[in-house]
């Protein structure tokens, strides 16, 4: 009897320790796989891809969980809060750009069908001041819809920020020659372990080039000599922003 209740109470502890990383993983997953299918849209507007933002993942969750564990839904909290004072209180540094909310699927995929299929939530994702997005999803068992999503964007500070560009020394990638004229080398970071997209942007956020990456690939090469001269950005999906020079 001791020993069947000793193994209950270890149970429970590991219950307690691995579930928010459990929770945690599975919410980086939707966000990644959310991030995927709004740069997907963006880029057939000719739009820049976003970047997601760890603040604003934790705003939309936490907006998430309230909904279905107080049972409503709408963009203003119980407690008076708006989605812009609720981004600041998750310490986010940039400018709130707008939210979208849905409940109800529990998919990915669903949920996006029904903001791109809605006038004012198509707007908010392809708002072309933002560039950073957040996800949160939460479920709440016993709540009338279950499945509760946020969408939170911002315009952050630093993330495409000419002035704030990182360095080939300090970015997670290295690109030269910088400047280039002809060909633009590229070394990838050894730990892609998925696919992800690269994207050279004009100062404007207009892609002029894109192509999925995948984990097999540690270098390549871009021809850039159809380019006019000016400065480029180039992004690899979720990490840092480079400044390139075409000369």
């Amino acid at each position: 009897m001791k020993a069947s209740l000793m193994y209950r109470i270890v149970f429970a502890i590991l219950l307690v320790n691995f579930s928010p990383r459990i929770n945690a993983q599975n919410n980086n997953d939707r966000a990644e796989e959310m991030l995927r299918l709004v740069n997907d849209i963006r880029t057939t507007e000719g739009l820049q891809p976003l970047v997601l933002n760890q603040e604003l993942n934790e705003a939309a969750y936490l907006h998430s969980k309230d909904m279905g564990d107080q049972n409503y839904f709408n963009h203003t909290g119980l407690n008076g809060s708006s989605f812009s004072e609720r981004v600041r209180d998750a310490s986010y540094v940039g400018t709130p750009r707008g939210e979208n909310i849905a409940a109800g699927n529990n998919t990915v995929a669903e949920t996006f069908n029904q903001w791109v299929n809605s006038s004012g939530h198509l707007d908010n994702i392809l708002d072309e001041r933002s560039n950073e997005m957040g996800i949160g999803y939460a479920v709440v068992n016993g709540s009338e819809y279950t499945h509760y999503w946020t969408q939170i964007f911002g315009r952050g500070d630093t993330t495409l920020s000419v002035d704030n560009i990182a360095d080939n020394h300090t970015s997670s990638f290295k690109a030269y020659p910088n400047p280039a004229q002809d060909v633009l080398y590229i070394t990838l970071p050894k730990d892609v372990h998925t696919s992800k997209n690269l994207n050279l942007m004009s100062i404007k956020g207009k892609i002029v080039h894109q192509q999925t990456i995948t984990f097999a690939t540690n270098e390549l090469a871009i021809k850039i000599d159809h380019l006019p001269k000016g400065v480029y950005l180039l992004n690899l999906q979720g990490t840092s922003v480079q400044k390139i020079v075409k000369r």
